[in-house]
């Protein structure tokens, strides 16, 4: 667990991009309702959060609730944080129980089959748009989660959407067959290894990186509608280059898995913005993948790579 995922009687989003807590902590924050008094949402952040321990609990999964996050995103129209003045008259100043939170990430490590270098993690991320699942293998060493296809996401939101109770019946699914999906992901991870791209195909795949982040972002609508996500934003695709050139000091190779486990440092709530961090996760890897295989020819098809 990480340590600092404990009680809390305070927060203070002005000077902390992001607060860490225990399930206790969240459960004491100010709940959204509608004019009726149900969950804003449908469902309380909290109670997505139990809703997985309890099927966790269902396949006597050795598990616990690793971090919990809550992010601010500064938006005026439905901030990520509201902090209720009239409850900090009553509890006190940056008061637990006076905040409103809209931006939960948490992230639920399961110990079954783990190795010195992996592990297993469902992801849960709760905000303006709706809920999100994933589940993937996590390295230990750098606490870097993977998603490694696109059956290891649900959302009850956006262009493939299902219900709340559909995605919660397929995490479900996913822990009941977890052995075989923990073992296809990790047949995916070696293959990555096995995986070796060359310095003249890096700096091909970083050119791709950059070609879809400016596709997504185009105001030309036939460019912008064909990518749904992009693996990096601008910035982050600096960062990326940079550390890919660091780790390639002396070197003329480098395995896929290296150039994913490099990205996924990036795909954390206090580098990436919570709603964007599993689609930005598996955009990495899906696209990691089609260039890949599409490199086998002596003349690449960017055009293909894109489409896919």
């Amino acid at each position: 667990m990480n340590e600092l995922m404990t009680r809390k009687e305070t927060f203070d989003f002005q000077t902390n991009k992001v607060e860490i807590m225990d399930l206790s902590t969240l459960k004491r924050t100010h709940m959204e309702d509608d004019y009726e008094g149900n969950p804003l949402r449908g469902i309380y952040h909290f109670q997505a959060i139990e809703n997985v321990i309890d099927i966790c609990n269902k396949y006597n999964l050795n598990f616990e609730v690793e971090e919990i996050f809550a992010a601010h995103n500064n938006s005026k129209h439905l901030p990520g944080v509201t902090v209720l003045k009239k409850e900090e008259m009553v509890h006190g100043e940056k008061s637990v129980v006076a905040h409103i939170l809209r931006r939960i990430f948490t992230t639920i490590r399961i110990n079954d089959y783990e190795t010195d270098e992996l592990t297993t993690t469902i992801v849960l991320t709760y905000h303006q748009d709706g809920i999100q699942a994933a589940i993937g293998p996590c390295v230990k060493a750098c606490h870097n989660q993977c998603i490694l296809s696109a059956e290891r996401i649900v959302s009850n939101y956006g262009k493939n959407k299902v219900s709340t109770e559909q995605l919660f019946a397929t995490v479900d699914e996913w822990l009941s067959q977890f052995e075989t999906q923990m073992t296809e992901d990790r047949g995916r991870i070696r293959r990555l290894k096995n995986t070796i791209i060359n310095l003249k195909e890096v700096y091909t795949y970083i050119g791709l990186l950059t070609a879809l982040r400016v596709a997504h972002d185009s105001s030309d609508e036939t460019l912008s509608g064909r990518i749904e996500n992009y693996p990096l934003n601008q910035s982050q695709i600096s960062a990326f280059t940079e550390d890919v050139l660091i780790r390639m000091k002396g070197r003329d190779t480098i395995s896929a898995w290296d150039l994913y486990n490099i990205a996924t440092e990036y795909y954390k709530p206090e580098k990436t913005s919570i709603p964007s961090l599993i689609h930005q996760n598996i955009a990495f890897a899906s696209t990691l993948d089609n260039f890949c295989q599409f490199r086998e020819n002596e003349i690449m098809d960017v055009e293909a790579v894109l489409v896919s």
